[in-house]
């Protein structure tokens, strides 16, 4: 197996600036290749992988790596979803999934595996294990793959899952374009417009806050769940500018971050706030939280940072946790 140091580069922040108590950095000219970021994971050195639509990139606030189908086993450029569980990353792209454990690449497909789709949408830890959700199913992986949940398999109403989360109960919840489904001891459930409180049926993000409340994205507004008790926000009872929610984060201050069509708004629980962002094109196309408590807000023009406490990233790349890639 041959091993490849990428050469790393060395860039300053272009842009700095204190908005509403919060430090914000733009990368506007930075080696980010897409501004449609999907994806962001930080591993036990401090490392951010972000996955983008044309590559994947690691960043540790100084130092950047570019990671494509070319320089590695990288399946695709094309990066869905990430997750790191110790020293193994798992990266979902769309012709594949490829685990990385310490040096050694593996790539997975629906025809070397039991994967029911190459497509890889969203990826979890829970107890044990890794979910995987896929274009065609729910996959469960330990030391091998066990289908979950597939077209083939259960005949299942939508089984394209866009979002995935667990929460503290150990209960999967899980969004389509058809509904909300939550999967516990073998038994699923499906709520949609028809028979629950849905506002949309489209679900878009999935985020359980620290008292276990499951807080939903559609097209029509946030909807919350707990103890069977549904709550809708929208633009009728808060400042929300508008309906359509792309991306939720939670943060370390019990704040959710919320990022729609026309901007950044955040919710304590009690006041909702608004946050500037540095150009007119405020539509957010995915939001993210680091294991700093930065917040990645995406735009269609730029990649801009909050933090209340200042933007920071542990520094710590060396030669030997630098990221080796596999060929």
């Amino acid at each position: 197996m041959k091993q490849f140091l990428l050469t790393i580069i060395l860039l300053p922040f272009l842009l700095s600036a204190q908005t509403e108590g919060k430090k914000i950095f733009s990368f506007s000219n930075s080696p980010i290749p897409d501004q449609n970021i999907t994806a962001i994971a930080t591993d036990n050195t401090g490392l951010n992988w972000i996955g983008t639509l044309e590559g994947l990139i690691c960043y540790n606030g100084k130092r950047w790596h570019t990671i494509t189908s070319k320089n590695s086993k990288l399946p695709s450029n094309k990066i869905l979803s990430i997750k790191i569980v110790g020293n193994t990353k798992y990266i979902g792209t769309t012709e594949g999934l490829l685990v990385i454990d310490n040096n050694t690449w593996d790539v997975y497909t629906s025809k070397n595996s039991k994967l029911p789709s190459d497509k890889i949408r969203k990826i979890i830890k829970i107890k044990d294990n890794i979910l995987i959700a896929t274009s065609k199913g729910l996959v469960k992986y330990s030391n091998d793959f066990e289908v979950i949940l597939s077209s083939d398999k259960n005949g299942i109403i939508d089984d394209d899952f866009i979002s995935m989360n667990v929460d503290h109960n150990n209960v999967v919840w899980l969004g389509t374009n058809s509904g909300l489904y939550s999967f516990s001891n073998n038994i699923w459930r499906i709520y949609n417009t028809k028979n629950s409180e849905l506002p949309n049926n489209n679900i878009w993000d999935i985020v359980i806050d620290g008292e276990g409340k499951k807080w939903i994205a559609t097209k029509r507004g946030i909807i919350t769940i707990q103890d069977d008790q549904w709550v809708l926000f929208n633009k009728k009872n808060t400042p929300l500018k508008t309906n359509t929610i792309k991306s939720l984060v939670y943060d370390d201050y019990d704040q959710i971050w919320v990022g729609t069509d026309k901007g950044v708004v955040s919710f304590d629980g009690e006041d909702w706030k608004k946050h500037k962002i540095s150009h007119k094109k405020a539509l957010v196309t995915s939001l993210f939280i680091d294991d700093f408590d930065n917040k990645w807000v995406c735009t269609l023009k730029d990649v801009i940072v909050y933090n209340i406490d200042g933007v920071e990233f542990k520094n710590n790349i060396s030669a030997q946790n630098s990221v080796i890639v596999s060929k």
